[in-house]
């Protein structure tokens, strides 16, 4: 037994032994704290707060009602697309170019192609950051071991080969690309709607104008008749046949202005406005009926655009460049993708850092290949469809304005005999050598055929518009000077 005076190596020895054991349990955890504060640190600055926006259904059905065509918010933007339209607010008359720039900013189904045409470019940007790596927490408790406690963590990074990469963020750019051109779709999609409804518009305000005439010489061929009939100059059939005509008119009044009614809302709808915003607007159409020729040069560029470029062509071959890369990428999955796991063990009083390299072997990829390949064909087959289907459609639509003018034609001319024979009636009740029945009658008959010519004007139209559908661009009229501003109004939201 030694005194305390005594010198005990044995004991200077432990006690060192113990007092490195006490500093590498310390330097672990300092280095556990680190380690756990700087994992911390990065999680907390890549969060994002989160921003509640929630939806208001009574609000948005307000101000959807409160919509108006002469708001002077409306004018700011308008002025993008159309600066003329936007001199004079509200303008005194709205013709085509100024409704079609008022429908770019304000349709909702615009609105929403805009959101779209947003969220593809967000997820590009999503595409092009670095794969999060995975973390794993491990613990583990031997109640008998000195050193009972086993804690650690470890990072699993994949690594993603350049030429993979590229095809991923390529791949999400074609979608973005393909959102652009669905825009663009949906923008004609809005024009078709609006002129069609524009032209149902024109349509049916002149048949009430022409039907009210028709209804007002009716009446009075009517009031001769119970006369003639009352005096024994007609027979009373005379007076009935007469009746029947009349009712007849007043059925064909009822349906124009219910047609006009469906007319105005449809026109409506294509705005972005609620009916009631139309009340009391003047819209014009000079040349409705009578659509403007165009030069053959205009029509073979819009033809030749059409079959290379038109929109939904465009978002098919967009398609099928997806389908591409996809080939591409499933055959790059061939190949072993590699995934570093470093890491940091507190093993039972031992401080070990794994470095762990690990592999996804991808031992079945022919039927993933095979699948692919098989899309992109059909793809493939859809882009030649697609423009089989234009060219068919150019061309129908080419001969059917053809047709339509010609039928115009035809019925301008026999309105021009019917205008002939009512100044001839008009001329021979002025000299006596006719009676007013007859006057009547042949008012009547230069009505019917103003419908008749009214009714083969709108096939005129209704052509034109078919053949500017099947082209995806106007021919004529005010909207050919909205080019150079249309892609500001495309790309840029409404606010």
């Amino acid at each position: 037994m030694s005194s305390v005076g005594d010198f005990n190596p044995l004991g200077c020895t432990v006690l060192h032994a113990t007092r490195s054991v006490i500093v590498a349990a310390d330097a672990a955890r300092n280095a556990r704290r680190v380690a756990a504060s700087l994992l911390l640190s990065c999680a907390l600055a890549a969060c994002v707060s989160y921003e509640p926006k929630p939806l208001q259904p009574e609000q948005g059905a307000a101000q959807f009602a409160a919509r108006r065509l002469d708001a002077p918010a409306l004018r700011e933007q308008v002025a993008r697309v159309l600066p003329q339209a936007a001199t004079t607010w509200p303008p005194p008359a709205w013709d085509r170019a100024a409704l079609l720039a008022v429908a770019l900013v304000s349709n909702p189904k615009l609105a929403v192609a805009r959101a779209q045409v947003q969220a593809a470019r967000a997820h590009e940007r999503a595409v092009a950051q670095p794969a999060n790596p995975d973390l794993t927490l491990q613990s583990e408790y031997a109640r008998h071991d000195p050193h009972p406690w086993l804690y650690g963590f470890a990072l699993d990074f994949p690594l993603r080969p350049p030429a993979r990469k590229r095809l991923e963020t390529g791949l999400a750019r074609i979608g973005t690309g393909n959102a652009q051109w669905q825009l663009l779709d949906q923008v004609w999609a809005t024009r078709r709607s609006l002129i069609a409804a524009l032209s149902d518009r024109e349509v049916a305000q002149q048949r009430v104008q022409i039907l009210e005439r028709l209804a007002g010489a009716q009446r009075r061929l009517v009031a001769i008749e119970e006369k003639r009939v009352a005096a024994g100059e007609d027979a009373p059939n005379e007076l009935l046949l007469a009746r029947q005509a009349r009712i007849g008119t007043d059925q064909q009044q009822a349906e124009a202005r219910a047609s006009l009614a469906a007319a105005q809302a449809a026109v409506a709808a294509a705005l972005g406005l609620p009916p009631q915003a139309l009340d009391g607007i003047d819209l014009r159409w000079p040349e409705w009926g009578a659509p403007p020729a165009f030069a053959e040069n205009r029509l073979r560029e819009a033809r030749e655009q059409a079959l290379l470029s038109r929109s939904d062509l465009a978002a098919a071959i967009g398609d099928y460049a997806e389908t591409e890369n996809k080939l591409q990428q499933a055959v790059l999955r061939q190949y072993p993708q590699l995934h570093l796991s470093p890491g940091y063990y507190w093993d039972h009083g031992v401080a070990k850092f794994p470095f762990d390299v690990g592999l996804t072997l991808p031992l079945f990829s022919r039927g993933e290949i095979a699948e692919v390949r098989a899309a992109r064909d059909v793809a493939g087959e859809r882009v030649l469809a697609l423009q089989a289907e234009i060219y068919g459609t150019i061309a129908a639509a080419e001969r059917g304005e053809d047709n339509a003018r010609a039928g115009a034609d035809t019925a301008a001319r026999s309105l021009q005999l019917s205008q002939q024979q009512a100044r001839q009636a008009q001329t021979g009740l002025t000299l006596g050598a006719l009676g007013v029945e007859e006057e009547v009658a042949a008012q009547i008959l230069l009505l019917r055929s103003e419908l008749e010519a009214l009714q083969l004007r709108a096939q005129w139209q209704a052509a034109r518009n078919a053949l500017e559908d099947a082209l995806h661009a106007p021919l004529s009229g005010p909207e050919l000077g909205m080019s150079r501003n249309l892609p500001v109004a495309i790309a840029e939201p409404q606010r």
